[in-house]
């Protein structure tokens, strides 16, 4: 049976991303998605998250705003920067040692997409929290 968020949830934080503190946020978010009830989700919603603000770390020089919302059964993840280039997904390769993050970003979501704003953009990606049964045992 899936779990579904009766009501709405946000969280939103302005971050400089360092990777020795990416997992202070993994933790911080999978306790706050369990706090929601929808555990069932949390390690996708971490996976993207984590892949998202290594972007960030690596093309934007560490300094994001990311919002986490969730929406009766729908759960969307926005991080926004100030690199006006968009990100593009490259193409399968099996040899590749680098650019895999958004293969990855496209399996767990339902969607997601990017968006120029004033600033910079925006990535949003779209999570169904009902699409998944929770975890037993």
């Amino acid at each position: 049976m899936a779990t579904v968020a009766s009501v709405e949830h946000r969280l939103s934080m302005s971050l400089t991303v360092e990777p020795a503190g990416l997992r202070a946020i993994r933790h911080d978010i999978a306790s706050r998605l369990c706090e929601w009830s929808i555990e069932a989700i949390a390690d996708d919603v971490v996976s993207v998250v984590v892949e998202l603000l290594t972007n960030v770390f690596e093309h934007a020089e560490g300094t994001c705003d990311l919002e986490i919302q969730a929406l009766a059964d729908q759960l969307f993840v926005r991080v926004s920067d100030t690199v006006i280039t968009l990100p593009a997904l490259r193409p399968r390769s099996s040899t590749a040692e680098e650019g895999r993050g958004l293969l990855l970003v496209d399996a767990l979501t339902e969607h997601w997409e990017t968006t120029s704003t004033a600033s910079g953009k925006v990535v949003i990606c779209m999570f169904e929290i009902t699409s998944r049964p929770t975890r037993e045992g």
